[in-house]
């Protein structure tokens, strides 16, 4: 009986403490808070690698746009360093041509102006006479009349081909009159009055002073003309020399024949090997 009675009892300690069960202690507590602590991490941690996956997509997409650009970059800078050769290629090409054609285009230059040049053999250019002078003459027959009288040539040897007064109109008389071309029909007869003006250094005419000189083309004229300081450094030491055509200086020093057609090759030679061996 007593066995039975305690096995009620047990019954009814048991079921006590299924409806009122003990309360936890703190330790177990504290392990339930942690737990709680390290589930909301494992959460946040969770969604922050979400995220960060999800960034790393971005940047691999990114990454690989990136690539494709730098790709389609490296074939245009490809293309363009192609075509840029090919311009370097075709431009010295055209530097050579140029080069070809330049010197072509010297030669021919040179040409004409020989050719020009030798068409006014026979011509002489009169500077000084007043405008009006000549009126009621033949420009012919005046300009005779000055070689005559003022040269002191005459004769059939110094017929005169045509002559007249340059292009333009006539300038006001306070102005330089125009430039007489006279043609002759005879080389020598030209030669013989360069010759003749040269000696006599100007010619008194009437109330005007007049000069003959060649006639050739501007470009040679300013050629010669380069040698004028040369020419006046051998005048004033009295080294004979002579400009022959086109425009080559020549003269005799110590017994040696010389020629320059480079008017500061000239000056040098004459500066280095006449002047200052003089002046010292």
């Amino acid at each position: 009986m007593k066995q039975g009675k305690r096995s009620i009892q047990t019954r009814l300690t048991s079921a006590t403490i299924q409806a009122n069960p003990v309360s936890p202690t703190g330790s177990e507590a504290s392990q339930r808070n942690n737990m709680g602590d390290i589930l909301s991490e494992i959460s946040k941690l969770s969604s922050t690698l979400n995220k960060v996956a999800s960034d790393v997509s971005t940047i691999k997409s990114d990454t690989t746009e990136l690539k494709n650009t730098v790709n389609v970059l490296q074939t245009r800078l490809e293309e363009a360093e192609s075509r840029i050769s090919d311009v370097e290629d075709s431009n010295a090409s055209m530097i050579n041509e140029n080069k070809v054609l330049r010197e072509r285009v010297e030669r021919l230059w040179s040409r004409v102006d020989d050719q020009e040049n030798r068409g006014r053999r026979k011509n002489v250019k009169l500077i000084g006479l007043k405008e009006g002078k000549e009126a009621g003459n033949a420009m012919n027959d005046y300009i005779k009349k000055i070689l005559s009288e003022g040269l002191g040539l005459q004769g059939e040897e110094f017929e005169i081909e045509r002559s007249h007064r340059s292009g333009g109109p006539r300038p006001d008389d306070n102005q330089p009159p125009r430039v007489i071309l006279v043609k002759f029909l005879r080389y020598t007869a030209r030669q013989k009055v360069l010759m003749a003006a040269k000696k006599e250094r100007g010619i008194r005419w009437e109330d005007c002073t007049l000069s003959i000189y060649e006639d050739m083309t501007k470009e040679r004229s300013d050629l010669r003309r380069r040698f004028s300081p040369t020419m006046k450094a051998l005048w004033d030491h009295q080294v004979k020399h002579t400009l022959a055509h086109p425009a080559i200086l020549r003269f005799t020093w110590k017994g040696k024949r010389l020629s320059f057609t480079d008017p500061k090759k000239a000056e040098v030679f004459v500066r280095d090997n006449i002047q200052n061996t003089e002046n010292d």
